[in-house]
């Protein structure tokens, strides 16, 4: 058992992060901030807009073999390639999601094997185990900081007062929404000013935005300060 003192622990080492915007938004642009060396687990194909970036790799994630082949490349990263990075991004865990439903639907095909099925509900409460369990063993890997990215959809939350909102949020099924939330230090939502075209996230929690904040007080950061914390040296 290791014990560590509070007084110890920095907000700027081993944090874990999930970003979210709408598709072409900046998301995996924003990878390209994190000091370090990073290696960026791509899933959605869109990690060309690095190009150039002398500090990151990139591993392409196999999409026809999801649930297993899945796991296996992040048990080769961490057992013979961690200790080269500083960062681990997972890019991005909505498409991860469509990746694995899409490949239950293909062994869900008519018997003529001519359409294609449809996921069964007992895939969908899989896939929560599924990525739920991946996050917390990402997340147990030590000296490495952990981001994950999601596109972004909405909901519609009631206050206790009644009202109702439409909240933004990571496309991630809902029923587990909370759970991930609780499973990384900070929360982002990538937006765009209308007036300056500048990017910037919104780190605090409202009726209309999905946001969480463990690593500094700032409510807001503009999207090249956004792996800026206040005790970092």
């Amino acid at each position: 058992m290791e014990i560590k003192k509070a007084s110890d622990l920095k907000k700027g080492s081993n944090f874990s992060a999930l970003i979210y915007a709408p598709p072409g938004t900046g998301k995996t642009s924003t990878i390209k901030y994190l000091p370090g060396r990073t290696l960026v687990i791509d899933v959605d194909r869109t990690t060309i807009v690095l190009a150039g970036e002398e500090n990151i790799d990139i591993v392409y994630a196999d999409l026809n073999d999801t649930e297993v082949g899945f796991k296996k490349m992040l048990k080769e990263i961490h057992n013979n390639h961690i200790k080269d990075y500083d960062n681990i991004v997972i890019d991005n865990i909505s498409e991860l999601e469509q990746a694995w439903l899409g490949e239950k639907a293909k062994l869900s095909r008519t018997k003529d094997g001519r359409a294609m099925g449809i996921p069964e509900m007992g895939d969908y409460n899989k896939f929560s185990f599924f990525i739920t369990d991946l996050i917390r063993y990402v997340n147990s890997w030590e000296g490495v900081n952990k981001v994950y990215t999601a596109w972004e959809t909405t909901r519609q939350i009631e206050t206790p007062g009644g009202q109702i909102y439409n909240q933004f949020i990571p496309k991630i099924r809902e029923k587990i929404i909370e759970n991930v939330m609780g499973l990384v230090n900070l929360v982002g939502r990538l937006v765009i000013s209308e007036e300056t075209g500048n990017r910037g996230f919104i780190l605090q929690p409202s009726n209309s935005t999905f946001a969480k904040n463990q690593l500094s007080d700032a409510k807001y950061a503009k999207q090249e300060e956004i792996w800026k914390f206040e005790d970092e040296e």
